[in-house]
């Protein structure tokens, strides 16, 4: 016992010694710390009561900092976002002009039949290719994707078989009403400066077949007026707001132009979309009237700190989180900015070529992946037109009792976001104005914008980390009178402070002695134990032996266990 005194003591005294080196150093920190309240946990001044006192403050405060952390961690966390005005007053002219758009009901100019019959018909045609060929130009009057008009009993009953070798689309392109039939000459104004009509009006691919098209950036004959006038020119700007001070110009149509009993009515429609769009919604304008389209642009941009965010939860996709296109794709060429606008459309084609197995490039791209569709597949346009005139969101059959087939269409919109909201005004043609003509139907059109200037608004994170750090800032300054130097002072006092306090006191040397002592009987342990396994391999007739002998480690001898 003597002996195992004399060995504890040195331990025991290394211990104290430790001890007594940390009560040291504690109490130094307390003096020198600049967190409030630590300095009173260590005062020589103070009762054990007042010390107790202030270690419940400092507790309370640390429990309290520790809560607001807690929400500030769950509201970071959270990433919700604010959209705000950030310019109240911005100038209508940094936002390009929209793109309008003409389109009348009747898709066909009837009194160019015999032209057609000679341009795609042979020679020799018999009649019933004749008569087939007539009745084809009668369905393509009323031909527009979503909204055809033609039953699926009628086109039956068709023989659509006998001309499915002629190409729809370059026929209803020759068919066309184009500029010079439809749009009065020295009529078209803009910004109160007379043009050439037929040299603006461009005729380009929409949703509702061909329409002659202003201020559009998509045509090849778009991008002749862009290089030939320069890209900072247009597409166009306007300054001004109120009637007669963007765009007006007068249609007429001529009855001649209609098939005898004809499905198609008077009306003309009027698209407004963004230059680089492809369609948009239409306006209905009648006859013998004045049209007053009011535009008033909306524009919300979506900082860089929502990219953090996955796209599905901002609503929204930057120009470059856009997924790079097949080459064989001819949207390709266009660029990711027209990838993103006309989503919409693309899905639309998705649909046709899912359901119909075929393409039309009256309303969509030419898709060199699928073939064009025919003649027969008319009766597949009309047999599904249920489904492709109505966009469908995936959560709305929650809400309605009957539901209804539609497309869905996971389209996401542009993180710069430019709408144009408009409004009609439709006024009757004084008599003096109308034509005397009953043949031909006057249609004058007024398109400007509401306002000057429009509110500019910005969506962002409505917490971000900047924000996260200047709060925790707040509430430990608050709770604890800390700082970003109390946290930095905090480390340096529990790793390299503390390191020199026991270097400075020498003990390094005596945990160098108590590990080399370690280290020792380590090792010794380990001969102990392989040792231990030679004598458990000894001749069966030595093994009572071996196994009857009591060692004891302190006496130089084999440890048994």
């Amino acid at each position: 016992m003597a002996k195992g005194d004399k060995s504890d003591t040195p331990q025991k005294q290394d211990t104290k010694c430790f001890m007594e080196l940390l009560r040291v150093y504690f109490r130094s920190y307390c003096e020198k710390s600049t967190i409030h309240c630590v300095r009173y946990l260590y005062d020589p001044q103070l009762h054990n009561l007042e010390r107790l006192i202030w270690c419940l403050l400092l507790s309370v405060s640390i429990a309290l900092s520790w809560f607001f952390y807690l929400m500030l961690s769950e509201r970071f966390v959270s990433q919700k976002l604010q959209t705000v005005v950030h310019d109240p007053q911005y100038p209508v002219f940094l936002v390009e002009f929209p793109a309008v758009g003409i389109c009348t009901d009747n898709r066909i100019n009837w009194s160019q039949l015999q032209a057609a019959k000679s341009e795609f018909l042979p020679a020799n045609a018999s009649l019933e290719l004749v008569e087939s060929f007539t009745t084809l130009v009668a369905r393509l009057e009323t031909l527009r994707f979503g909204s055809f008009s033609v039953g699926l009993s009628e086109l039956d009953d068709d023989n659509l078989e006998a001309v499915n070798f002629i190409n729809i689309t370059t026929l209803a392109m020759f068919l066309t009403l184009s500029c010079q039939d439809i749009m009065v000459l020295n009529s078209c104004q803009w910004r109160s400066t007379t043009f050439d009509c037929c040299e603006y009006f461009v005729m380009e691919k929409t949703e509702f077949g061909f329409c002659l098209v202003f201020n559009s950036d998509l045509s090849p004959r778009s991008k002749e007026i862009k290089k030939r006038e320069g890209s900072q020119f247009y597409p166009r700007h306007n300054a001004k707001a109120g009637q007669s001070s963007g765009l007006n110009f007068d249609l007429l149509l001529n009855e001649s132009f209609k098939r005898p009993n004809s499905l198609a009515t008077d009306k003309v429609y009027i698209m407004i979309k963004k230059p680089d769009q492809m369609s948009n919604v239409v306006y209905s304008m009648t006859q013998n009237t004045e049209t007053y389209v009011t535009v008033r642009p909306d524009l919300t941009w979506t900082d860089e700190t929502t990219r953090s965010i996955p796209p599905e939860r901002r609503n929204c996709l930057f120009v470059d989180e856009q997924l790079e296109l097949d080459p064989a794709d001819s949207a390709k060429k266009y660029g990711k900015p027209f990838q993103l606008t006309n989503c919409l459309n693309r899905c639309h084609e998705s649909y046709l070529i899912q359901l119909c197995n075929c393409s039309l490039p009256i309303f969509f791209l030419h898709n060199q992946k699928v073939k064009e569709c025919t003649a027969t597949s008319l009766r597949c346009i009309a047999r599904h037109n249920d489904i492709f005139s109505y966009d469908k969101r995936r959560e709305e059959d929650a809400l309605f009792s009957a539901t209804k087939p539609g497309m869905t269409c996971s389209c996401l919109v542009n993180c710069y976001l430019l709408d144009y909201y408009t409004a009609t005004t439709t006024l009757p043609l004084s008599a003096k104005r109308i034509p005397k003509d009953p043949q031909q139907k006057l249609f004058r059109v007024d398109v400007h914008y509401q306002v000057e200037t429009t509110p500019l608004y910005r969506t962002s994170l409505e917490f971000t980390t900047i924000d996260l750090i200047a709060n925790l800032g707040g509430i430990f300054g608050l709770c604890l009178g800390a700082s970003m130097v109390s946290a930095f002072e905090l480390i340096y006092y529990l790793t390299v402070g503390f390191g020199m306090h026991l270097y400075d006191n020498s003990y390094y040397g005596v945990l160098h002695r108590k590990m080399k002592i370690k280290w020792r009987a380590f090792k010794s342990y380990l001969k102990n134990e392989v040792t231990h396994l030679a004598d458990h391999q000894v001749h069966p007739s030595q093994k009572d032996q071996t196994t009857n002998k009591i060692r004891h480690p302190h006496h130089h001898q084999r440890n048994a266990w």
